[in-house]
């Protein structure tokens, strides 16, 4: 194992020795070579992958590495899925708090309250809206997570340009530049306009006086133009035993020496990067000449599919991104990337300080356990199960050859005269009575049943999911620890992001989004301006008939303690529907001045049938107190009292209007007073003795 006090790892240097980053990089995945094993054997245990196995699910003899199979040929192989299905069932619960969850962006300093609010909206649409690929990545590095014990996520800044075909007529240049025209027509001006294409375009000398000689006959030409088609921030999951390593013994990977991130690239993609990113030509192309003899540092998916000879239709090219937290000649830190492959000496694409304004790795890591300090010790869902749904495996296989022989039996027959066939409705001839009979079956076994309940209550009690047998609230204590870890690893991984819009972001984006116009107080900020994000979820929430329950609990603690009027009971009722009808909380439930003002138009509908001769009836459960308060208000004018006094059939109606609300209001009292014991005190009265 190489020292981290080696210059190599320790100094910056003009030219970085690839040789011994190379020599680092071969030895860190041999390091690793025996977690990548274990890694491989969760991938199969997940997958259900073995030596000998068939399509048909049966054992044969010839796909055995012996040539000899148990208990005999054509008996039962079923695959047992408990791994692939917690695993689904975990991610699904994850994926769902995410989405449920509202991420919140907490400032740091007193300065920054009212900004947070701002922040948070625009992190919510850059995630939802901006960066398409975001929830795929996320579900993938939760399947990494639980298969593999180990999610990591890689966020950078992408930005791509896309040149293409521009038409330009030279009627259009006519009326904006007369004389450019005239000059183009005529040719006075050739040499000077074909110099002016050539260094706004970056076309060579031919190609400008081409546009030209275009422009002059055909009355236009195509101008190439450069786009930029792409310029976001960027998150991607990435494989621990594939994409990116760390030296064995870290513990911290954002203090980690190095750390190795190989990404596969086409011929193109490397040609592209010498123009767009400044990759040093020589280095492409001896790079691209490896594409067509294969690679010698053999993938992991390549011996998943038990290839050990290079594939000869891969014709991509590993290439390895070394990141190095290394010192300058002034000791300061700083983080640096070279860019290379490990079967070209001496040559490499890129090297240069990266300039990530939150001066971390690109990457943010998360372990399933945390049962050491070592970030390579953590177990997986896979590795947990991989013994359980082994022993569920043989457990089925058994019963399953048990129901085969129980179907039919060994025949038993006399020695040197077997019957030449055997089956359901074949005639076997006999000499002797019960010379031929059935051999004795197994026994019906009630213990493997019960085996097979208990091993996977056993599991799903480790895990933490909701199944027979566990306890509820120790299962939901494990989903809850899950998600909270998952929340923790995306809050890095939004505090990346958002510092990355704050380096590279362009500011008419985040005024457009956030709808800000107060520039000096609303701009997105510098990478250096910190906030806290984070998610909240609390488990229980996917469980309607627990959640109900405590909204009738704090519904009911409320009408008891809550003597100042701090609960929300509108929010408290749009939570209760919540659960009973996901979403349908903001289809039926009105905001509370909206609800008021339906209430009154409702009311002086009400008033126009009833002077029209229409006796209205009173609904039982309605805003009866504002609908009194509206219908009295009327009333009290004193030309209604005078018609009212007039016309007796009005003052009827009237009276028995008001006495069907008046009931309705003593029916809601009498329902405080058997909860409270006594008649409800109004504002500025005194209780009267009993």
């Amino acid at each position: 194992m190489q020292s981290s006090s080696d210059p190599e790892l320790l100094y910056v240097s003009k030219e970085p020795d690839i040789g011994y980053l190379q020599e680092t990089y071969q030895r860190t995945k041999s390091d690793l070579g025996e977690w990548i094993d274990r890694r491989q054997r969760d991938y199969d245990t997940r997958n259900c992958l073995w030596s000998g196995k068939s399509d048909d699910f049966k054992k044969h003899s010839n796909l055995s590495a012996t040539g000899e199979v148990f208990p005999w040929e054509s008996s039962s192989d079923q695959e047992n899925q408990l791994v692939h299905e917690t695993i689904n069932t975990m991610v699904a619960q994850s994926l769902n708090a995410i989405r449920r969850a509202q991420i919140v962006a907490n400032p740091i300093e007193s300065d920054d309250i009212e900004r947070s609010n701002v922040i948070s909206n625009f992190i919510r649409w850059l995630i939802n809206s901006r960066m398409d690929e975001f929830y795929d990545q996320v579900e993938l590095g939760l399947n990494h997570l639980y298969e593999k014990g180990m999610m990591v996520h890689y966020c950078y800044w992408e930005s791509k340009d896309l040149k293409q075909q521009q038409t330009i007529q030279l009627a259009e240049i006519a009326q904006a530049l007369p004389q450019i025209a005239q000059a183009i027509q005529d040719g006075s001006m050739d040499e000077e306009l074909s110099s002016a294409i050539k260094d706004q375009f970056k076309v060579s000398k031919a190609k400008a006086r081409g546009m030209l000689k275009e422009m002059r006959s055909d009355g236009e030409t195509t101008i190439p133009v450069t786009r930029r088609v792409i310029n976001q921030p960027r998150v991607k999951a990435l494989a621990p035993d594939e994409d990116v390593f760390w030296p064995s013994y870290t513990i911290d990977p954002q203090e980690a020496p190095y750390v190795f991130h190989v990404i596969n690239m086409t011929p193109e993609q490397l040609r592209s990067k010498i123009n767009t990113e400044g990759w040093d030509e020589e280095f492409v192309d001896a790079a691209i000449d490896l594409a067509q003899q294969g690679e010698a540092d053999t993938p992991i998916n390549n011996l998943r599919l038990q290839e050990e000879v290079i594939r000869d239709d891969d014709e991509t090219i590993r290439i390895i991104y070394c990141y190095q937290r290394l010192l300058d000649e002034e000791g300061t830190p700083g983080i640096y990337c070279t860019i290379m492959t490990s079967r070209v000496p001496d040559l490499y694409a890129k090297h240069q300080l990266l300039d990530y304004g939150h001066g971390k790795y690109p990457f943010v890591v998360t372990t399933y356990e945390k049962t050491s300090k070592r970030l390579y010790h953590s177990r997986s869902v896979s590795e947990l199960g991989e013994g359980p749904q082994n022993i569920l495996k043989i457990e089925e296989d058994a019963s399953i050859d048990r129901q085969s022989i129980s179907t039919l039996p060994p025949l038993l027959v006399p020695y040197g005269r077997s019957p030449s066939k055997w089956g359901p409705g074949v005639r076997v001839p006999y000499r002797t009575p019960g010379e031929y009979r059935f051999a004795d079956v197994p026994r019906f076994d009630g213990g493997s049943v019960q085996v097979r309940q208990y091993v996977k209550e056993g599991f799903d009690r480790l895990i933490g999911r909701n199944a027979p047998g566990v306890d509820p609230i120790e299962a939901q204590m494990k989903q809850q620890r899950n998600i909270d870890k998952v929340f923790q690893h995306l809050r890095m991984v939004i505090d990346q992001v958002y510092t990355l819009y704050q380096q590279y972001g362009p500011d008419a984006e985040f005024f457009r989004v956030t709808g800000m116009n107060d520039m000096q107080k609303f701009m997105k900020g510098t990478p250096n301006e910190r906030f806290d994000f984070y998610l909240q979820f609390d488990a229980a929430t996917q469980d309607p008939n627990q959640m109900l329950e405590r909204v009738k609990t704090i519904a009911d603690l409320g009408g008891l303690l809550d003597k100042n009027g701090t609960l929300d009971t509108e929010r408290l009722l749009q939570l209760a529907i919540g659960q009973v009808l996901p979403g349908a909380s903001e289809k039926i439930l009105l905001p509370k001045e909206t609800a008021s003002q339906n209430a009154v138009n409702e009311e002086r509908q009400t008033i126009s049938e009833l002077v029209a001769g229409v006796p209205p009836n009173v609904k039982p459960q309605d805003a009866h107190e504002l609908k009194m308060q509206v219908f009295q208000q009327w009333l009290s004018q004193p030309d209604i009292q005078q018609k009212a006094q007039q016309d007796p059939a009005l003052q009827e109606r009237i009276q028995n209007y008001m006495s069907q609300r008046q009931m309705q209001i003593q029916q809601q009292q009498n329902a405080q007073i058997g909860r409270l014991g006594a008649m409800p005190t109004q504002f500025g009265q005194t209780a009267s003795a009993a």
